[in-house]
């Protein structure tokens, strides 16, 4: 039980010491700094490891604009990604998060840059003010900050740069969203004291500002914050104390120094509460001491937003009645115009609309409940796309430098077949090395992870099993053939960092009689996958090793996976499940998507293994050659989009089918004559 330190006004029912309450010895310790010790520099939320991109603005005077261009030339040249913005008129400042501001007479409200950006671009979090009466002196004070590599004149420590307290965003779900908004009812008789961040379990929590820890520590009182975290912080002279609740899995002591982004927990599968309480500020009201409204102090300024469709209208004022200014497709990033915070809590909300600034330059007001909001660098980083190659087909063995920015290559290792005589029934596992080792070594060192899938035609085809009358006694038989030769496969590569997955059998759960597959029975499945698991890590216990891809769908594929995974021997799992959801998209329907949602798929795996992820090993268009490539380019983009952004952790890989036309009957990135399907080759080896 935690103890009150604070009284608190109008507590109702509860008594003092059942409520949260070590915030009034934080706030009086101020961690033994100064009064007039500044605050450590507001980073953005995932700034751990690289610098997040800058976002920075320079406004020029309007009046004699270019003389005071080419006096700011050199400067906007020498560092990185600087906007010139020609007046504050007509410009809206909100787009950037730092702003180094010309203050010029007859430029802003009342001759003062800093008042004016406060009041009418509440976004921006720093002012960096300039005073310069001619483009001469612009050009001097520009000059200096050159000649010292300071882009914001810090050195001076003069007063003319000022710094808005942020808090950036802590969760890496993937869409970002505001669940309970602050102040709502929370449905236990009390309003909300923070705001509810949508976090499923797992999830990565990291840290919103730069600070100290101040308490690790649980909670069962009226406020259920389980286990949380609270880390304190000084700005400019005022102490915030930032507690962030429903977490597992905490790093950290208290004490210790933390950077805004620095993972710090997992979510425990409620949703996480971010408070923020700052002495003498806080609000009435609540059940909690010095209570403030985070939302408008969350700036996330890598957040794009992304329509869930194609043909999104923008248009002139918020409302379905007024002019439309532009279309927006679910390919396309829109940047919010409006406080992060704010855009937040409305995504995804029915008759809430978001002024956002679309890829071409047009703003206007898009529909809330047709927009998610992203973190493409969370997104664009996972690395999970790949193509099915064959090196028994003509054009299924490409230079690596053909492959693009893809990140996998999977390869059926055909034993049986060999190429001199044309022949089946082939053992010589020497001779199969030597034919695929070259091409599997190139694309590992070309920086593609390599799954080699161990089916029927490893062991077991030409080997004189009649497929349609086979039944447990010969299904052992093959396993105990199959498993020595799973062994020694993995031994011949082990230690070579060539493979990284091994996948045993392919689409065990098909149909009898499928054309690409050997449909077995769950149990006769589980003891095979379950003693080959055995043989490779006996001999390579690094590689990775998973299922056969499933393709019974949601409810049959899910289910021959349960009954796997329960027939297998005590502490043997694989490393993952895989599944080929030909039939499934982003936007179900017809011709690509007539059996439904990617998500139906991946929600009934995913809780079989749930510390897992789920890899896609096989999807793409069969059945289909003369449809266009720019809508199968579409698909395929929008499939592998949505995957990324509603899914990120819980998708290894998805390996499209296949590189070429006449790879069975898949749509190939390469047509029949070995030429790019375009524009379908370029967008998915650059997804």
């Amino acid at each position: 039980m935690l103890v009150i330190h604070v009284t608190i006004e109008s507590l109702p029912v509860q008594h003092e010491g059942e409520v949260l309450g070590l915030f009034g010895n934080w706030f009086g310790s101020r961690d033994q700094r100064s009064s007039d010790e500044p605050a450590p520099a507001q980073t953005d939320a995932r700034a751990t490891s690289e610098q997040p991109p800058i976002s920075h603005a320079l406004v020029l005077p309007d009046r004699n604009f270019l003389d005071w261009y080419y006096a700011a030339e050199p400067y906007s040249q020498h560092f990185e990604r600087v906007a010139v913005v020609r007046s504050p008129a007509g410009n809206d400042l909100n787009r950037y998060r730092n702003v180094t501001a010309v203050e010029a007479p007859s430029v802003w409200l009342k001759d003062s840059a800093l008042n004016h950006i406060r009041r009418v671009y509440r976004s921006v979090v720093r002012v960096d003010v300039i005073k310069a009466s001619s483009p001469a002196q612009l050009a001097r004070i520009l000059q200096d900050r050159i000649d010292y590599n300071d882009r914001y004149g810090e050195r001076f420590g003069d007063g003319h740069i000022d710094d808005r307290f942020v808090l950036g965003w802590p969760s890496d779900a993937q869409p970002a969203r505001i669940e309970r908004p602050f102040g709502a009812d929370t449905g236990a008789g009390r309003l909300n004291e923070g705001v509810d961040i949508y976090t499923p379990a797992g999830t990565t929590v990291r840290t919103p500002i730069d600070g100290t820890i101040v308490l690790i520590g649980q909670d069962h009182s009226v406020l259920d914050y389980g286990s949380y975290i609270q880390i304190g912080t000084f700005h400019n002279g005022v102490h915030y104390l930032i507690t962030l609740t429903h977490l597992n899995h905490i790093t950290g002591k208290a004490g210790q120094i933390v950077q805004a982004g620095d993972p710090i927990a997992l979510a425990d599968g409620q949703n996480v509460r971010m408070v923020v309480q700052s002495p003498g500020r806080g609000l009435p009201g609540f059940i909690l001491p010095h209570i403030i409204d985070p939302t408008d102090l969350i700036y996330w300024n890598t957040m794009r937003l992304r329509p869930i469709d194609d043909g999104l209208r923008l248009r002139r004022r918020p409302g379905t009645g007024h002019d439309i200014i532009t279309h927006v497709n679910a390919t396309d990033d829109l940047e919010t115009l409006e406080m992060h915070g704010r855009t937040l809590a409305k995504v995804g909300r029915q008759n809430q609309w978001i002024n956002v600034r679309a890829p071409n330059g047009r703003t206007g007001y898009a529909a809330a409940w047709f927009l998610e909001a992203i973190a493409p660098e969370l997104i664009d980083r996972a690395q999970i796309t790949g193509v099915n190659l064959d090196l028994n087909h003509r054009l299924g063995k490409p230079s690596p430098a053909r492959l693009g920015g893809l990140d996998w290559v999977r390869l059926a290792y055909n034993v049986s077949f060999d190429p001199t005589t044309g022949t089946y029934g082939n053992t010589d596992l020497q001779k199969t090395y030597a034919r695929y080792r070259p091409y599997l070594e190139a694309y590992a060192r070309a920086g593609y992870r390599v799954i080699l899938v161990l089916t029927h035609q490893t062991y077991g085809e030409g080997a004189g099993f009649n497929w349609n009358a086979m039944d447990s006694g010969l299904w052992s038989i093959l396993a105990m053939h199959y498993v020595e030769m799973v062994r020694e496969i993995a031994r011949q590569y082990a230690g070579q960092n060539i493979i990284h997955a091994y996948q045993i059998w392919n689409e065990q759960d098909a149909p009898p009689n499928a054309h690409a597959s050997v449909t077995m029975p769950p149990g006769d499945y589980a003891f095979l996958l379950g003693e080959s698991i055995r043989a490779i890590r006996a001999v390579d216990p690094q590689v990775q090793i998973i299922t056969g891809g499933h393709v019974g769908g949601p409810a049959a594929g899910s289910a021959y996976a349960r009954a796997t995974l329960r027939a297998m021997p005590p502490g043997i799992v694989p490393d993952g499940i895989a599944v080929h959801p030909y039939g499934r998209g982003a936007s179900p329907g017809l011709p690509y998507a007539p059996f439904g949602h990617i998500d139906d798929e991946i929600e009934s795996y995913r809780d079989l293994l749930p510390d897992k992820p789920l890899w896609i090993t096989e999807w793409g268009v069969l059945d289909l050659p003369q449809e266009p490539a720019d809508r199968i380019a579409r698909y395929a983009a929008d499939m592998v989009r949505h995957v990324r952004s509603h899914h990120p952790g819980d998708v290894a890989a998805m390996v499209w089918f296949a590189w070429a036309h006449s790879m069975h009957n898949g749509y190939g990135l390469v047509d029949i004559n070995n030429q790019p399907c375009q524009p379908l080759y370029d967008q998915f080896l650059n997804l």
